[in-house]
């Protein structure tokens, strides 16, 4: 700053002289002449006095005034430009900052514009120093007058530098609002600027403020070459007389002269500014009114179709970089220029806008209140090339609510392929061709039935149906399994590397199976976890930027990168993806999607529940419909739905909106633009995939019998190291025996017993149906269902039997099978006195499985020695006229009448011995009763519901053996009856079984 200099005035010294005669006789004379020059000279001193008391209060008012001021700094007139955005080819898609400016420098100005802003703003800037005092005192008397007069109109009386430094350092940019309007801060201006013209130069203090100046339009245009490509499309260096002067006359009211705003008054003060341009001879008449002739609203531009006007289009996208920007830098690109390089697709991105504008004739919203949205990225690299947030985009808006990015709903069955079966093909070691159960269920601890959309269980079917079919009862049994396997905290931690940023260790439950309870993801999450699929197992985090170079040159550009990670196996990867490729043919919401190349895709659907009854919408109607479609290039997620329940606003899908499959079209649309051009190539198969054929629902997996029927035989892939098949035998377990007993009786039978099977219905060929009903802990029904069975050992080795295999000296010598679990057998042929082992088990009637075994040995009793013939008896019988046979005589009528026989033709008969009287009374055991009673049969003995021990037990007369005993068993394996008779008696038809 120049030192000032301090100014002094200098008066002449007087001296005193002595009095003389001659000097008063002179002073006589002239008395009136010196009175006169006194006078003046007093006035003169006096004046010279208040002009220097002045002049010092001025300097020290001046000087008070000025101390307050901004310190000038050159860079502070420096006009930050606005942030660029550019797609995947480098073409310019955005120009964003709180103003939108690009600034130019003096010599990329046209010479008309240069002219036309000197004639109507400072037409002497290029000879003062910042300060124009005849224009500054001639504007301080027009606007005194015009104060006078009432008049609102002002002169302005700054100069271009003046102007710089008020926009500086006084004046809000964005408002307009003057900080202040007093003397001081006039004062203040003036020195500043003329600092800062010795500081600087015309021709840059010029650019700068053409640069800073605000032109109007929508966007917060600011600077002199945006403010060119808004209106006019071009460059400021190329406009010509009239755009130059229509541009010099917005300034002075940037929203009155907007002649999109106000086309006449736009037109006035151009002309206004072309007749400033001939008057101080900047052009001549001819061009003055050549120029006048042209029609402002010929010469304009729509501004949708300038990078700077407000069109909306790739809002969704442009967001969303300037949000990764602002993180990536932590500077926003708002008011820190930036060049930013994304991986925006126009051609992807033209089609979700249009779709968010309701413009393609395929996607129609069947409400207002539906909303939408969309994203796809690079499988390969997580970029993201499209970005559709929502229908509120569509109808023009930025920095909205992005439903993309930003929106978290339960993404539903969307989920099941990334989690439930991904980590049973990880953990569980099952393949494609696994069979599941889908039955009712209850979630683990409560009383809460899980259902299917449906509302029906089907039973056995193959995980691929389930998959397509998008059935819940299958899919929370595979992950309660693969817990029990893997642990809780390993299967958290695996959703949790598939980028789902909601879950934790304290939300997580087994509703996660279904994409239900507390889960919520966006969009872009739910895409991002679903390319780990198609990128053999990585996670890459999705991101819209690939370099961010900052305008200023200060900065080095940030290149980020971002390394793919394993969360799964490649095999488990491609197994999971392979259910989604078989997905699209099957599903009637996905077959749309089936191109010429591999086409992956799963749908999910949530509902309210009874969260909607209070706006009237019926219990359990879906609120969120979503879409995974999928290339070995691309992933794109779509979701479309309802933010909020509004009453009676049918704020729900019905089946009407429901058939539109509305995120089926969107999918398709996206699937065409993305992918058909390039035609991509499935999900390559890893190595360690094996292929596998094996019996129909059999798990461990068995190898195929030679013959059987081919409708039981399925093939599909696992991974290598479970790829173990088994023998049949040995797949199907048969239940344990926990007991077995075996006994040789007195007459000469083997008795068996085995505990009843635990599964009773395998004791006959399985129907091609089956009882999937759901029970709670006490036996009561809860859900009634029946289900389809696939497949049954017993369609090939028959049902369940008792077997038991007798042995003796090492030598199998029977092989028995039973229907029941208590059988005598008289037809075994046992050696006397020999020890005997009986082994018993269960197993399949024709082959097959079979249970553990249990042994039982016994000794079979002596053989009685023959008799050696009784000669003397046999002399007795021929003698006394009978007939000798087998050791028995047989007497003619006479002796047998006479011996007290009775004679038929069938022989002698000999008559029963009396009946004992014998009481027997009732005993009582373990609740049953046990009954005796005499007829002209002999006694007869009624155990009810209980077995032939336990009835022995209970009756002491049977125990103490002073009475032989015979059982049968009823139909029921219950009521046991028999006979008694007195062991002393010759009583044959006691053995005789009373049925």
């Amino acid at each position: 700053m120049a030192k000032r200099r301090k100014l002094r005035l200098k008066l002449p010294r007087l001296k005193r002289r002595r009095k003389t005669t001659k000097q008063t006789a002179a002073k006589k004379k002239t008395g009136r002449q010196v009175n006169k020059l006194n006078l003046w000279t007093l006035i003169l001193m006096f004046v010279v006095f208040c002009e220097l008391i002045a002049f010092c209060a001025g300097g020290i008012a001046l000087k008070v005034m000025l101390r307050d001021r901004p310190q000038l700094v050159i860079s502070d007139f420096f006009s930050p430009e606005s942030s660029h955005i550019y797609d995947k080819d480098g073409n310019l898609i955005a120009d964003v900052g709180t103003q939108i400016r690009e600034n130019v420098t003096y010599d990329e100005l046209s010479e008309a514009l240069i002219d036309a802003f000197l004639a109507v703003e400072d037409s002497r800037y290029f000879g003062h120093n910042g300060f124009d005092l005849p224009r500054f005192t001639k504007s301080t008397f027009v606007t005194l007058k015009n104060v006078l007069l009432h008049n609102p109109e002002r002169e302005g009386g700054s100069t271009f530098t003046m102007q710089l430094v008020k926009l500086t350092y006084f004046q809000n940019d964005e408002t307009g609002y003057t900080h202040r309007k007093d003397i001081e801060y006039k004062i203040q201006q003036i020195a500043l600027a003329i600092e800062l013209e010795k500081q600087s130069n015309k021709e840059a203090i010029f650019e700068l403020y053409l640069n800073k100046m605000n032109f109007g339009g929508t966007g917060n245009i600011r600077g002199i070459e945006k403010a060119s490509q808004y209106y006019y499309g071009k460059s400021a260096s190329q406009l010509n007389l009239a755009e130059s002067a229509m541009l010099a006359g917005v300034i002075n009211s940037p929203y009155w002269f907007d002649p999109h705003n106000f086309l006449d008054y736009a037109t006035n003060r151009r002309n206004t500014v072309l007749y400033l341009l001939k008057r101080h001879g900047y052009i001549t008449d001819r061009e003055y009114r050549l120029a006048r002739s042209i029609n402002v609203e010929d010469t304009l531009i729509n501004p949708a179709s300038s990078s700077t006007g407000r069109s909306y289009a790739y809002q969704s996208y442009i967001d969303t970089a300037i949000s990764e920007a602002e993180a990536l830098t932590g500077l926003d690109p708002l008011t820190t220029a930036m060049e930013i390089y994304t991986y925006m697709d126009p051609a992807a991105q033209s089609v979700m806008d249009a779709i968010q504008r309701g413009e393609v004739e395929a996607v129609q919203f069947p409400d207002e209140l539906m909303e939408c949205a969309m994203i796809s990225e690079n499988n390969q690299t997580g970029e993201i090339v499209a970005i559709g947030g929502g229908r509120n985009y569509g109808r023009g808006g930025s920095m909205l609510l992005n439903h993309a990015t930003q929106q978290y709903k339960q993404p539903g069955s969307s989920v099941k392929p990334i989690i439930d079966y991904a980590l049973a093909f990880e953990y569980l070691g099952w393949a494609t061709s696994h069979v599941v159960t889908d039955r009712p269920i209850t979630y683990q601890g409560t009383n809460i039935i899980i259902k299917n959309a449906s509302g029906q269980y089907g039973g056995e079917m193959t995980l691929q149906y389930a998959v397509s079919m998008s059935l819940n009862t299958p899919a929370i049994q595979t992950l309660t399994e693969v817990i029990n396997k893997a642990g809780w905290q390993k299967v958290v931690d695996y959703i949790k590397s598939l980028g789902f940023s909601k879950v934790s260790e304290d939300n997580f439950d087994i509703g996660f199976a279904i994409g239900g309870s507390n889960f919520t993801c966006s969009p872009l999450e739910l895409m991002a976890a679903h390319a780990v699929l198609m990128n053999g197992g990585y996670y890459i985090q999705p991101h819209t930027i690939s370099k961010i170079v900052f305008r200023s040159g200060y900065q080095e550009p940030l290149v980020p990168t971002y390394e793919p990670v394993s969360v799964l196996s490649p095999q488990a990867a491609y197994l999971a993806a392979e259910l989604m490729r078989n997905v699209v043919p099957q599903y009637v919401y996905t077959q749309m999607l089936q191109r010429n190349y591999p086409v992956y895709a799963k749908t999910g659907t949530t509902d309210w529940g009874s969260d909607g009854l209070d706006y009237n919408i019926p219990q359990g109607a879906s609120k969120d419909k979503w879409m995974i479609s999928e290339t070995g290039q691309y992933t794109t997620a779509v979701w479309v739905g309802y933010e909020k329940g509004v009453k009676d606003a049918g704020t729900y899908f019905d089946n009407y909106k429901s058939n539109l499959n509305l995120t089926g079209r969107i999918s398709n649309e996206l699937l065409s633009v993305l992918n058909d051009n390039l035609v991509p190539q499935g999900v390559q198969r890893p190595a360690g995939i094996s292929d596998i054929t094996h019996i129909l629902g059999t798990f461990p997996y068995a190898y195929p019998i030679d013959g059987m029927d081919w409708s039981y035989i399925t093939s599909g892939m696992i991974k290598s190291e479970y790829a173990n098949l088994v023998s049949p035998e040995a797949a199907d377990s048969v239940a344990s025996l926990t007991d077995f007993a075996a006994e040789y009786t007195f007459d000469g039978k083997v008795h068996i017993w085995w505990p009843a099977y635990p599964e009773p219905e395998k004791l006959q060929a399985a129907e091609d149906t089956m009882d999937i009903s759901l029970y709670d802990g006490v036996g009561n029904c809860l859900v009634s269902a029946w289900g389809k069975r696939l497949f049954d050992y017993s369609w090939i080795f028959g049902p369940i039997r008792y077997k038991v295999r007798i042995s003796q000296n090492g030598l199998t010598i029977a092989e028995k099978s039973a229907d029941y679990e208590d059988q005598y057998y008289d037809d075994i042929e046992l050696l006397p006195g020999t020890e005997t082992e009986a082994c018993g088990f269960y197993a399949y009637e024709n082959g097959g499985g079979a249970s553990n075994e249990m042994c039982v040995r016994f000794k079979t009793p002596e053989k009685e020695p023959e008799q050696a013939p009784d000669e003397e008896a046999e002399q007795k019988c021929t003698n006394n006229g009978g007939t000798w046979a087998d050791g028995t005589c047989s007497y003619p009528a006479a002796e047998c009448i006479e011996n007290g026989g009775e004679w038929t033709v069938t022989g002698c008969v000999w008559p029963q011995p009396e009946v004992p009287n014998i009481e027997f009374p009732p005993m009582t055991a373990a609740g049953a009763e046990v009954q005796a009673w005499a007829d002209s049969n002999g006694i007869s003995l009624y155990c009810e519901h209980l077995t032939r021990e336990r009835c022995r037990e209970a009756y002491p007369y049977v125990q103490d053996n002073e009475y032989n005993i015979m059982f049968d068993r009823d139909h029921d394996d219950q009521l046991l009856n028999g006979r008694i008779a007195p062991a002393n008696t010759n009583i044959g038809c006691w053995v005789i079984i009373d049925e």
